[in-house]
């Protein structure tokens, strides 16, 4: 079928119309007051006669024409209120249409430069940015990196999709991984010791235990390339600055990754100023993990984040604490109870049960079965 013919006809964009006068009656007005005003003059006794003399002196100085003749006294003064009233109008008259300009925003607003407000914004928190990982599918990564730190302790570093990609863990969360073991699925939780500032890439650090079922059957034998099952993030706790004055912090071996992620957002941070009191223990001085990191934040931060170790077996000269973290330990080295601290346990339960046992018997308030960011005492 022969297509239609379709002639396209040009329209005129339609004139813009002037506003009307806002006051267009006031000319009107105006003159009719000033007849009123000379009128009001003329019947008052008092100002009678200087109300004939100024109606003679306007009807003489502009030959305004009157039928009753210049000589009669009502026609001097109907002369006088004519001339009034044109004075007064067209005085109204150009009062209003200065006013209307002044007032004309349609046609006026433009010419002045925009004025655009200016306030302090505070910057989105990275660390709270949506990442790749979703918190009920688990999403393969590749292995780009292992290293081995101490006896049985790696760090594995996984590469995201894409270089500019982030985790997307709050800082305080932790990711699961997720293995078949025997035919049997196994999964544990770890906290990455990167955060959303590390883009491309986590960095988890594990001690793969002999007897662990994950740990020793499955991430100690990992090779680089092999791809690993994650999902996150997981967790009760999600720390924003702010969230109190003072935090003290006890742990024992890897528990210190909950504890490093803390220190090192609270020490980056520009405006943070939460103090932190560290207490790190371990066997040996060669299970310290991340010490360089540790004491690099001590040095830089010293208003923001204090460092001590306690050893099993210190070697000599050592500079630190031995022994167990006792109630002394803790009443020197970490922030007393108030409305403003809070203390963070992550370690062997031994060590934990005991912590939390003195530091209840301090003053701190003893917290609930389930742990949340809202307790003095909380336990990764």
């Amino acid at each position: 079928m022969r297509p239609k013919n379709v002639r396209v006809i040009s329209q005129k964009p339609a004139a813009p119309t002037q506003p009307k006068p806002a006051f267009n009656k006031t000319a009107l007005v105006g003159g009719v007051l000033g007849a009123t005003v000379i009128g009001y003059a003329a019947i008052n006794p008092k100002t009678r006669e200087l109300a004939m003399y100024f109606s003679h002196r306007f009807a003489g100085r502009f030959r305004f024409p009157t039928a009753l003749g210049k000589s009669s006294w009502i026609g001097g003064f109907a002369q006088g209120c004519a001339i009034a009233t044109l004075v007064c109008g067209t005085a109204a008259g150009y009062v209003v249409k200065k006013l209307n300009k002044m007032l004309d925003v349609e046609s006026g607003f433009m010419k002045y430069p925009p004025y655009m407000k200016s306030r302090t914004v505070r910057p989105s928190d990275p660390h709270l940015q949506k990442g790749i990982l979703d918190a009920k599918e688990y999403k393969a990564l590749p292995l780009i990196e292992k290293e081995l730190l101490a006896p049985n302790v790696f760090r594995f570093v996984f590469q995201l999709p894409d270089p500019e990609d982030v985790v997307g863990i709050p800082i305080g969360q932790h990711v699961a991984i997720k293995a078949n073991i025997d035919g049997q699925p196994i999964s544990r939780s770890y906290t990455p010791i990167s955060n959303n500032l590390d883009r491309g890439r986590m960095e988890l650090l594990i001690k793969c235990y002999p007897d662990g079922k994950l740990t020793s059957n499955f991430l100690a034998n990992l090779e680089t390339g092999d791809e690993v099952f994650f999902r996150g993030p997981k967790g009760a706790m999600k720390y924003t600055p702010g969230m109190c004055k003072k935090i003290g912090m006890i742990a024992g071996g890897t528990g210190i990754t909950p504890m490093y992620q803390l220190i090192r957002a609270i020490c980056e941070h520009e405006t943070d100023t939460t103090e932190i009191s560290l207490v790190y223990a371990n066997r040996t001085e060669e299970d310290i993990l991340l010490r360089n990191e540790l004491e690099a934040f001590a040095r830089k931060y010293p208003k923001n984040f204090k460092l001590w170790y306690m050893l099993d077996t210190p070697p000599v000269n050592w500079a630190y604490g031995s022994g167990y973290v006792t109630p002394t330990v803790m009443a020197e080295r970490l922030p007393g109870p108030s409305d403003d601290t809070a203390v963070m346990l992550c370690g062997p339960p031994g060590m934990i049960a005991a912590s939390k046992k003195a530091l209840i018997a301090a003053g701190f308030r003893e917290p609930g079965a389930v742990s949340k960011p809202t307790d003095q005492i909380f336990t990764f």
